[in-house]
C-alpha cells in the first residue's frame, strides 16, 4: 500500500510566483515519488482575485488528484489556511511549500521532510524541517523550560492528525508566529521536531549553500 501525502499551497496575490513554485520547484519531484507515494495537491488561495492559470495548472496538472480552493478574495492567513488545508486533506501525512519563496536543487527533498515520519515507531514525530530560533517560548504562552527553537514556516512535513488535534492559533497569531507556536504547542504537548539538514528554511533573509531545497527571500 502506497503512503499517502497531501501537498500544500496558498498562495497570496502573485500569480508567477505560485507557478513557479509549483511546476519548477514542486512538481518534478512529485513525479520522481509517484510510484511509491500517493499525493494529492491542495491549493488553498487566499488572493484577492482567483488566480485563473494557476487554478488551471493545478487541476489540470496530468498527474495527481488535486483541489483548488480560493476563499473568494478573503485572506485566511497562514494558519487558518492551513487548518483549512487539514480538515480538506484525505492523506494522513502533509507535506507544505511555500508559493511565493524557495528553490528546488534536489528532488529528492520531499522524501527527505517525510522519512523522520515514515520512520517513526510511536508517532511522536509531529513536524519536520528547518530549526529557527524561537526566542522565549513565555511569549506566547508557553514555559520556556521548552527548547528555544521552531520548525521554520516555508516547507515542512507534519502528520495530519496531529494538526487535526492541535490546530494553527487564529486571532492574534494567525499569520505572524504561527510557525512558532504551533512548533511550541506541539513540543508542549509531548510531540518531537526533526530537523531536516538537506533543507534550508529562514525568513526575510537570503542564504547560499547546498542544501536540496531552500525557502528564503531570493
Amino acid at each position: 500500500m502506497k503512503l499517502g501525502v497531501t501537498v500544500v499551497m496558498v498562495p497570496y496575490n502573485d500569480e508567477e510566483r505560485a507557478l513557479t513554485r509549483l511546476l519548477r520547484d514542486l512538481m518534478p519531484s512529485l513525479r520522481l515519488y509517484r510510484r511509491v507515494i500517493d499525493f494529492e495537491l491542495l491549493v488553498i488561495d487566499n488572493s484577492q482575485h482567483r488566480l485563473p492559470r494557476l487554478a488551471e495548472a493545478v487541476r489540470e496538472n496530468g498527474a495527481f488528484p488535486a483541489k483548488y480552493l480560493w476563499n473568494e478574495g478573503h485572506n485566511l492567513y497562514y494558519g487558518p489556511a492551513l487548518n483549512l488545508a487539514v480538515r480538506v486533506a484525505s492523506h494522513p501525512l502533509l507535506l507544505y511549500v511555500c508559493a511565493n519563496h524557495g528553490r528546488m536543487q534536489d528532488p529528492t527533498w520531499l522524501w527527505d521532510l517525510l522519512e523522520p515520519l515514515v520512520k517513526d515507531p510511536d508517532g511522536k514525530v509531529a513536524l519536520t524541517g528547518s530549526f529557527f530560533p524561537s526566542g522565549p517560548p513565555s511569549k506566547l504562552g508557553f514555559p520556556d523550560s521548552l527548547e528555544w527553537i521552531h520548525v521554520q514556516g516555508g516547507v515542512f512535513a507534519a502528520r495530519t492528525d496531529v494538526l487535526a488535534k492541535h490546530p494553527y492559533p487564529e486571532g492574534e497569531y494567525a499569520h505572524w508566529g504561527s510557525d512558532v507556536y504551533q512548533s511550541l504547542q506541539l513540543l508542549h504537548r509531548g510531540y518531537r521536531l526533526v530537523e531536516v539538514p538537506s533543507v534550508r528554511s529562514v525568513w526575510r533573509s537570503r542564504v547560499e549553500g547546498h542544501w536540496k531545497f531552500i525557502h528564503d527571500e531570493a
